[in-house]
């Protein structure tokens, strides 16, 4: 279960750390079944063992697995080496670089996790009954009963609030604790500001950045922003989601979200990161 998807989309072979002899992940208790949903693909594969490398803002090719970021990251999401591919292709697991990684049929690089013996022919099968099955969320993030009693809340996934992370930045991604009504979208309700080079955004050089936003999943809503002329460059951005009048974003109960976290639904949503330059 040696699943170092880190590995899958970069070359990061990880050290082994948290496999048995068999390459299989060692839980905390001991053992247990994978089974063909995300909590448990989550559970012994991903957490144990690609957080490793795959974690925080440094992850190889932007791509985190750590619980809570994995399924946005990696559903519908373009792999970095081969863009024509999604990382998950609901469905299709011969389509899903993940699956061909694993396999060593990919295009670009090894089979993974690089250096490693293979993973379990077994184990590949659950992950392809998986996406199959149409690689749905079974975290219990969004959908849930007690959602219609929740503030809607906004999740910034990569990169996180306040983070620095490497040039380029190809997407920023945000998800939400319940469905969102993406038609909102198309009342221009996101905007993204590079800072004009001093981290300041109130001295008057700061510069739009034109956005597409993309929804790749819908429960919970997950949704891709990407600049529309190039990948973000070095300096410091700020996105703003309207959570306020006169057109706010808001769930399918036309809640806004709540997105200044006072625990009241309005207030703009803003994340601010810093992108460098690589060494």
């Amino acid at each position: 279960m040696a699943l170092c998807t880190t590995c899958v989309l970069t070359a990061c072979a990880g050290d082994g750390s948290g496999l048995d002899e068999n390459g299989r992940p060692v839980t905390e208790s001991g053992g247990g079944t994978l089974q063909p949903n995300f909590q448990s693909i989550q559970d012994n594969v991903f957490t144990p063992v690609c957080t490793v490398c795959h974690a925080g803002a440094a992850a190889p090719l932007g791509l985190r697995l750590d619980e809570g970021s994995s399924y946005a990251l990696l559903v519908n999401a373009s792999s970095v080496e081969v863009p024509s591919l999604h990382r998950v292709e609901p469905g299709n697991p011969d389509s899903s670089y993940l699956i061909q990684k694993l396999e060593g049929i990919a295009a670009v690089g090894g089979r993974m996790p690089l250096n490693q013996p293979p993973l379990p022919q077994e184990t590949i099968a659950v992950i392809r009954q998986w996406i199959t099955d149409g690689a749905q969320n079974s975290t219990g993030v969004g959908g849930s009963a007690k959602s219609r009693f929740e503030m809607v809340k906004l999740t910034a996934i990569s990169p996180g609030r306040n983070e620095i992370v490497p040039a380029p930045v190809r997407d920023v991604i945000i998800t939400s604790n319940v469905e969102l009504d993406t038609s909102l979208l198309q009342s221009n309700l996101i905007e993204l500001r590079a800072s004009g080079g001093d981290g300041n955004f109130d001295s008057g050089n700061e510069r739009e950045v034109p956005v597409d936003a993309t929804v790749r999943s819908d429960l919970p809503t997950v949704l891709a922003i990407t600049p529309r002329l190039a990948p973000l460059a070095a300096d410091s951005y700020e996105l703003r989601i309207s959570g306020t009048d006169p057109v706010a974003m808001a769930d399918m109960r036309a809640l806004p979200i709540d997105g200044d976290g006072d625990g009241a639904p309005g207030g703009d949503f803003v994340l601010r990161f810093t992108v460098e330059m690589t060494q």
